[in-house]
């Protein structure tokens, strides 16, 4: 009997040697997909804004994905936080970062080429890394000091060029300082959900966050009396739909897909991907100006994101010595800690186990 039971598990080897190989290939084309979609938003973005009002850019994208989302979370009978406090803790979140947190990045892209709102939203991990440390949540060290310095010395690069411009815009400066807002109130949200974790299932809970953002749009829009113009493109309602589609539903689940698969780190990198591919499609089909400035700001800021990411891996943190959420791998190490780093945007924690995070379904 030992013999034959063997036998089989030798026979077995190399069908088990197929399948993990289909499903690195699988997790490889989500990871692609992550960084090609999520790097293409913000022209979608600048396209949709040319004939669709902000809010209604906003408003529409998040419903129309969050209600996808909760579909399939209903069908895939994924579990939904229980009780009133972790539904209001979700809706929070919700607002912080796709109603607010979203709408200043539309709103920012009026004033702005879509490849400079991109290399500016990179700067959400060292926004991330300062509020961490100005809450106690981490320490000052050198690495991160450097971190820090390089991040926002970049994105004085990206300003530099206008102060010194004969048709200097006020509105430029408008969008600059609303895409380090957008920065914000995004690592606020994940800070809050992270402190306030809640039993769900990522697709549960990205659906709420999706419908609970997109319905407190409307509801700002209703009260302040927004006009809306229902004259729209076909290129902006495609851009729309794309958004909805392929940026909040297709590239969230890939992203789901893929950290269950790959290692923490690897799918974090789609960070420094994200701003090369934005400034490429952005230059390409826009044909908006790829000046040396930029090239200079976005090596300045991924490297400044880079040395934080690094140092939060391997330097002091503080270890929150709180369980993961149950059901779920997130960022738990053997023994229940919980090691409070994060992405290379801000969405999910950086760890050396796996990420499973509904932050990302807003981007």
């Amino acid at each position: 009997m030992d013999d034959r039971v063997a036998a089989e598990a030798v026979l077995d080897r190399p069908l088990m040697a197929a399948e993990r190989k289909q499903s690195l290939v699988g997790a490889w084309i989500a990871y692609a997909t992550i960084c090609i979609v999520w790097g293409t938003t913000f022209l979608a973005v600048r396209v949709a804004i040319e004939t669709i009002p902000t809010l209604l850019v906003t408003a529409v994208r998040f419903l129309g994905a969050g209600t996808v989302l909760l579909v399939i979370a209903l069908v895939t009978g994924a579990r939904f936080p229980k009780g009133w406090r972790s539904w209001r803790d979700q809706a929070v979140n919700g607002v912080m970062m796709v109603a607010i947190g979203n709408t200043l990045i539309v709103w920012a892209e009026h004033w702005m080429s879509s490849g400079l709102a991109a290399l500016l939203n990179a700067t959400i991990p060292i926004w991330m890394a300062l509020l961490q440390t100005l809450a106690g949540g981490s320490v000052w060290t050198p690495k991160k000091i450097l971190g820090l310095g390089l991040g926002f010395g970049g994105v004085a690069l990206l300003v530099a060029p206008e102060l010194g411009s004969p048709d200097i815009s006020l509105q430029f400066f408008l969008g600059v300082a609303a895409m380090q807002g957008s920065a914000i109130f995004w690592n606020l949200g994940t800070l809050h959900s992270r402190r306030r974790q809640h039993e769900g299932d990522p697709t549960a809970i990205g659906a709420m966050h999706m419908l609970s953002g997109g319905a407190s749009i409307v509801l700002f829009a209703a009260v302040t009396g927004q006009d809306v113009s229902w004259q729209f493109s076909s290129r902006s309602v495609i851009a729309l739909l794309y958004l909805m589609l392929f940026g909040s539903v297709l590239a969230y689940s890939a992203y789901l897909h893929a950290s269950t698969k790959l290692p923490a780190g690897k799918v974090a990198s789609y960070a420094y991907v994200n701003p090369v591919v934005a400034i490429l499609v952005g230059s390409l089909i826009l044909s908006e100006a790829v000046t040396p400035w930029m090239i200079v700001a976005m090596v300045v800021i991924l490297a400044g994101v880079a040395i934080i990411q690094l140092e939060s891996r391997s330097g002091p943190v503080v270890m929150a010595r709180s369980r993961a959420m149950p059901g779920s791998n997130d960022g738990a190490t053997p023994d229940g800690e919980v090691r409070t780093g994060m992405d290379a945007k801000g969405f999910a924690p950086i760890l050396e186990s796996r990420v499973s995070s509904p932050d990302c379904a807003a981007r």
